[in-house]
């Protein structure tokens, strides 16, 4: 899973679960039915008596439908791997970019502002381009939107970044099991490129585009 956690404005090897504990769902892999009724039935093929028709060539023709059998399903399954696979989506082609950036010594009510008149609900606060942390509506809010402190005091310090090739799948999971709402994209230089949020997958998932290639 290529996403990656920065705190501070710098990325660190802690797995991101012990920052961001999962939260939303409980699993997000799919349940085994069991089926006890396909074992008895295995264990009785198994224990019991084997019956045989006898008969000349009995036991070759056993093999010749057997290796019969065999080469079907190999031819099978060599047509089916040719196929070629669905493009699997990446973030490249969701995210919005440029992103919107905003300086940590902006104060709230400048923040305010600028998020009002861009119709924007996250900016990204970066320092060289380089992504510190990421500032939200509802931050600006608990903070009084006419506050003059600076918005260093009151955004969040870490945060979870994918890179343009994070598959649209791992950002979507990490949205539930974090429960997060928005992540910045960054480069190989650490350089904020770009930024998907929630709306954005939900925009993917009503135009329906390609969605057998995420899901």
């Amino acid at each position: 899973m290529a996403l990656f956690v920065y705190d501070h404005g710098y990325r660190i090897q802690t797995p991101k679960e012990s920052l961001f504990q999962p939260g939303g769902v409980n699993s997000l892999n799919r349940s085994r039915h069991s089926h006890r009724s396909a074992d008895t039935e295995d264990r009785l093929h198994a224990d019991g008596e084997k019956f045989v028709i006898p008969g000349p060539n009995s036991q070759a023709q056993q093999n010749t439908n057997t290796d019969s059998v065999s080469k079907a399903y190999t031819s099978l399954a060599e047509e089916s791997s040719a196929e070629t696979e669905a493009p699997k989506l990446t973030v490249s082609s969701v995210m919005v970019s440029p992103v919107h950036t905003i300086n940590p010594t902006t104060p709230v009510s400048a923040a305010w502002k600028r998020m009002h008149s861009l119709e924007v609900s996250h900016l990204i606060v970066t320092e060289d381009d380089r992504p510190l942390g990421l500032l939200s509506k509802v931050d600006l809010l608990e903070a009084g939107s006419d506050s003059i402190t600076p918005i260093k005091e009151i955004y969040s310090k870490q945060l979870i970044a994918a890179t343009p090739e994070t598959l649209i799948q791992d950002v979507a999971i990490s949205f539930i099991e974090n429960e997060i709402n928005s992540m910045p994209v960054v480069d190989k230089e650490d350089k904020v490129v770009g930024i998907i949020c929630r709306t954005d997958l939900l925009r993917l998932l009503v135009s329906g585009a390609h969605l057998e290639s995420w899901v």
